[in-house]
């Protein structure tokens, strides 16, 4: 299948300086058949351009049905980090939420309206973008997905050691990684930090959550990874999390963690539009009869634990 580019230059209120974009979009789609809508986010030093060179991957990906049709767009944010600094006159967050999508949706035709039919995805410190602004305007996306999102683990500045750190060598807001860091902005930008603020808001939106690093990252980004899923996971709010083996920030692997990636991106966004086969809805019916069958279990073990009632349990703080 194959696609064509668009490029353009939005000035928003949220944002001092005007923002280059580019937009991909698959051809031979019905003219009245609206496609939804993904913003992938750059890592550090990203643009537009990043977008165009995946252009061959995309084309592939949807001749081959690995990802359903859907418009693609990414803004250029150099080394941001999509930051909100709001005394700086600075709010990506709400750029993407707002401002950025509606212009899309004016100006590229064929583009799905409503919140439903909008995802964030992005790589590295995209992810860590990605997922602020999900976390901050939850019922404005309909899934977030983060690849070895450049998160620290921990609430508070004071938490950060070295080894967590060492992006910060690459450049980017000086008071967000820098030496002189303001822990006042870092810890208001902290994706946990906003999961813990909007943890019912989030819960109550459906909103559709994919994490994923690899095991032998070399700038650490799985321990901000793994610190954000059991941040999620003692919140009780539902999310997908793979941690990759052997892969890197980076390298050979990146090409299928990111095709894997985005077709969860596209299955999100594709939930409840496609006809389920005979055998999925007898599947269904079986499962519907095991819970029913296991339901005055529950609902004595929620006498004694009132925890049964979490899709996740409570679990130690420590193990040993």
């Amino acid at each position: 299948m194959a696609s064509r580019v668009e490029v353009g230059e939005l000035r928003s209120r949220f944002l001092p300086d005007p923002v280059s974009y580019a937009v991909l979009t698959p051809d031979g789609q019905p003219p009245n058949a609206p496609l939804p809508l993904c913003l992938f986010l750059m890592g550090g030093g990203g643009s537009r351009q990043n977008l165009i060179d995946c252009q061959p991957l995309f084309d592939a990906w949807w001749a081959d049905r690995s990802l359903p049709p859907m418009v693609v767009a990414t803004p250029s944010a150099a080394l941001s980090y999509y930051v909100d600094d709001f005394a700086a006159g600075i709010e990506w967050s709400a750029f993407l939420a707002s401002d950025f999508p509606a212009h899309l949706r004016a100006n590229c035709g064929g583009i799905s309206l409503g919140d439903s039919s909008t995802a964030l995805f992005g790589i590295s410190m995209g992810g860590y973008g990605a997922l602020k602004t999900a976390f901050a305007h939850a019922g404005r996306f309909a899934a977030v997905a983060a690849m070895q999102p450049m998160l620290e683990p921990g609430f508070r500045d004071a938490e950060i050691g070295a080894r967590n750190r060492l992006h910060h060598l690459s450049g980017g807001p000086a008071n967000l990684v820098g030496a002189g860091r303001d822990h006042t902005l870092f810890e208001a930008n902290n994706p946990a930090n906003r999961a813990r603020a909007n943890a019912h808001a989030i819960r109550e939106s459906g909103l559709a959550i994919y994490l994923e690093a690899g095991d032998a990252d070399f700038v650490n980004a799985h321990d901000g990874t793994e610190f954000l899923h059991r941040a999620l996971w003692d919140l009780d709010i539902s999310h997908e999390y793979r941690l990759t083996r052997a892969a890197d920030h980076g390298g050979p692997t990146m090409v299928p963690r990111m095709r894997e990636a985005l077709k969860w991106v596209g299955e999100a966004l594709t939930a409840g539009r496609t006809t389920m086969t005979p055998a999925d809805q007898t599947s269904r019916l079986v499962l519907q009869e095991m819970r029913a069958q296991l339901e005055p279990l529950r609902a004595q073990a929620l006498v004694l634990d009132p925890t049964t009632a979490r899709r996740f349990g409570v679990l130690p703080t420590r193990i040993e």
